[in-house]
């Protein structure tokens, strides 16, 4: 990458990083879950392309811990829909299947983390049609997936899921124009509805857009 991608590539992650660890805001507003999904992918495609991968795998690996809370926060979430779901249902083995705490969670070691979180994506999709009323989205499931994937790449292991594979044959530079595009013409505009209800979530936002050094 050049200079102006490597800066641009920074902004990119500042805004990643800053969404995941907000995820509790943001996330009941479809239409900002799907830009941020298509976000995500889109950034999986641009280290995919990265010349220099060593510089990669540092900014993962620093970054595994927080990934582990940022999918345990989301699972946790998604899990409370479930669990009331299943409550309403009187379904008492999904009941306990979905009383797992964003502590409960996080607190596992990986291998148990890996397991848990899938069985967890597992029920989520078993149970989709009866979860719409509890206000689950599939393209919430699919911000799980996507994190959980990170998680998995970041842990040295296979992405399960996969989602961000169809855009594989797209140029860096593109997917940069892509990328930026994306944010300005759709996710900027969104989150303007923050500018007011919760201005500090938006002043966030807009300090994570910034690009230093172009």
């Amino acid at each position: 990458m050049d200079q102006r991608q490597n800066h641009r590539s920074d902004m990119f992650n500042a805004v990643q990083h800053f969404m995941d660890a907000n995820t509790d805001i943001w996330s009941g507003i479809p239409a900002l879950v799907t830009f941020k999904n298509q976000f995500d992918e889109q950034l999986i495609q641009i280290r995919g392309h990265q010349d220099n991968q060593e510089a990669a795998k540092v900014y993962l690996g620093k970054n595994k811990i927080t990934q582990k809370q940022f999918v345990s926060e989301k699972a946790d979430i998604l899990n409370d829909a479930l669990g009331a779901y299943a409550a309403v249902e009187e379904k008492a083995e999904l009941i306990l299947k979905a009383s797992k705490s964003f502590s409960d969670l996080y607190r596992r070691r990986n291998q148990d983390f890996i397991t848990v979180i899938t069985e967890t994506i597992t029920l989520l999709e078993e149970h989709m049609d009866g979860l719409a009323d509890y206000g689950v989205t599939t393209d919430q499931i699919t911000d799980l997936k996507n994190s959980f994937d990170r998680f998995l790449e970041i842990n040295g292991q296979p992405r399960q899921y996969r989602i961000a594979e169809r855009q594989a044959t797209i140029g860096l530079s593109e997917l940069f124009e892509q990328t930026a595009t994306l944010l300005s013409d759709k996710m900027d505009k969104v989150m303007k509805r923050f500018k007011r209800a919760n201005t500090t979530f938006y002043v966030g936002y807009q300090a994570a857009r910034v690009i230093v050094g172009k």
